[in-house]
């Protein structure tokens, strides 16, 4: 049953993949998630506005990943009736307020930029904010079990020595043509923490993060999920510790306080939670119905970490005969290299996530290459931000050297506020503001014809400029924007980019 779901599912994509883009998809493919860096952007206000503001931002990621998802779910979720509505209103009562309004501005948003129906916008971002708990129920009626396929090839960890804490990840999945996870630092104006966050923009919940008080998480997919249940996605609870937990401490008791009230959804996980000021960490690995925390072991060279693949492992295991041969494996490598590395600084790190056991990328590496995909994007996160790849660490380091750091201090102090692309027939209507009081000598605008695409200049605009209409583009074709906010000192400062591909429905307006 599992086998015959997995070729589905893969088949599924691939159909959905080849329509959507004029590429050919195989294990070298996965280098056209090979992009120097993604988007990073700032929002702020009440969490609907946030929503909102991220949905006009990056509409098309949004959609497009809405509508795989909803047709992955036509062929391999769990039919009668299940759909990512019914499990939301199924569990409406767990999910914290927060994350209720960031939907709603999420949908609002992408109606707004695109010219759809909220209640088609709505159900984009509802399927996919609950797609992975609704593949993890079997046919059923009521009562979810086991997951039913292991497209599981996450491996993360964290560690402390004598160079500093490290929270580290590499996640992987389906290759889908442009890569679309975006970094995001979301300010909240109703008292909750700020943080940084990578993931596709139409999630409402945090997979990553690093909160303001110096909070870190990561979340690896986990399995056997024995006697799985409905109940609230692993990640939203995650979303909540980055918001209100300022030590390591509040942040397992959030965990362990809502497994006791009733438990988590039908996707088991092994989560990582670092508090960078003192270097203390926790792996809580979670099923539905059970919940394990250990603080670490030390390697013999005293470098204290903590690591997992996609298993359970110890007395934690339901299943003494469960075996996952990646996970595995991976796992394995894992921890060999965590105990012969002397000392752990960021360079270190990244000879881990880039690691391929002295070969080729492959199934069953740590930096992953397989048929169908493989690491989307490599993390390590550090007291003050983020270090990312896109794509696999190991063919990102071959293609463009070291990756790009963003820190949360200057992101806030970004003096472009906002910046949107908004697709009209045969034309893109860009949009931005700029934060009152900056010192700016003057804008540039530039445009590429892909993610992996060089970028061309195409104005340049006065300080107090807000917008310019790009007539050079063809309907059907997607491009991407960047504007730069060059300072009267000279240094410059990036927006960016987004993305729009002009249709005849969208009108001259």
């Amino acid at each position: 049953m599992q086998q015959r779901l997995f070729i589905i599912i893969v088949t599924v994509l691939w159909v959905v993949l080849m329509a959507h883009t004029d590429r050919g998809y195989t294990a070298t493919a996965v280098s056209s998630m090979v992009v120097k860096e993604t988007s990073v952007a700032s929002f702020s206000g009440t969490w609907k506005e946030i929503g909102r503001q991220i949905g006009l931002t990056y509409p098309e990621y949004i959609v497009d990943f809405g509508r795989i998802m909803s047709f992955v779910l036509l062929m391999a979720g769990p039919g009668h009736g299940w759909d990512g509505q019914v499990y939301y209103e199924t569990i409406q009562n767990q999910v914290p307020q927060s994350i209720k309004d960031h939907l709603e501005g999420l949908a609002t948003g992408v109606a707004e930029a695109l010219h759809l129906r909220y209640e088609t916008a709505w159900k984009l971002v509802v399927t996919q904010n609950f797609a992975t708990e609704l593949l993890n129920m079997k046919d059923m009626d009521e009562i979810p079990e086991a997951p039913s396929y292991e497209i599981r090839n996450c491996t993360g960890f964290a560690v402390t020595s004598a160079a500093g804490t490290f929270l580290c990840h590499n996640t992987d999945a389906t290759a889908s043509g442009d890569n679309i996870v975006v970094l995001m630092h979301w300010q909240p104006s109703n008292g909750d923490y700020a943080y940084l966050t990578m993931d596709p923009p139409g999630w409402a919940d945090v997979a990553y993060g690093l909160n303001e008080k110096g909070i870190g998480v990561t979340m690896n997919a986990g399995s056997p999920n024995t006697s799985a249940q409905i109940g609230l996605p692993i990640n939203f609870m995650l979303r909540y510790i980055m918001e209100h937990a300022a030590t390591l401490d509040e942040a397992v008791g959030y965990l362990e306080d809502h497994y006791q009230d009733g438990g988590f959804g039908t996707g088991g996980a092994l989560v990582h939670i670092v508090e960078f000021s003192t270097g203390r960490m926790a792996r809580i690995q979670v099923r539905s119905t059970a919940l394990d925390t250990t603080y670490g072991q030390d390697s013999v060279h005293g470098i204290r970490y903590i690591a997992s693949a996609n298993h359970y492992t110890g007395d934690f295991n339901p299943d003494p005969d469960y075996y996952y041969e990646s996970s595995f494996l991976r796992y394995q490598r894992l921890v060999e290299l965590l105990e012969q590395t002397p000392i752990f600084d960021r360079a270190a790190c990244w000879a881990v996530l880039a690691d391929t056991n002295g070969g080729q990328e492959n199934n069953n590496t740590i930096s992953r290459v397989s048929s169908s995909g493989g690491t989307m994007f490599g993390l390590v996160i550090s007291s003050d931000g983020f270090q990312y790849t896109m794509g696999p660490p190991s063919l990102y380091f071959k293609e463009y050297g070291e990756p790009p750091v963003v820190r949360f201090d200057e992101l806030a102090q970004n003096p472009i506020t906002t910046f949107t692309a908004t697709p009209k027939s045969h034309g893109v209507a860009l949009a931005w503001a700029v934060r009152d009081g900056s010192d700016l000598a003057g804008l540039k605008l530039y445009r590429a014809a892909g993610q992996k695409e060089p970028y061309r200049m195409i104005g340049e605009f006065a300080p107090d400029s807000t917008s310019y209409e790009d007539r050079s583009v063809c309907n059907g074709k997607r491009s991407y924007y960047r504007l730069e906010a060059i300072r009267k000192e000279g240094t410059a400062v990036v927006r960016g980019p987004v993305c729009a591909t002009p249709r005849m429905r969208y009108g001259r307006r």
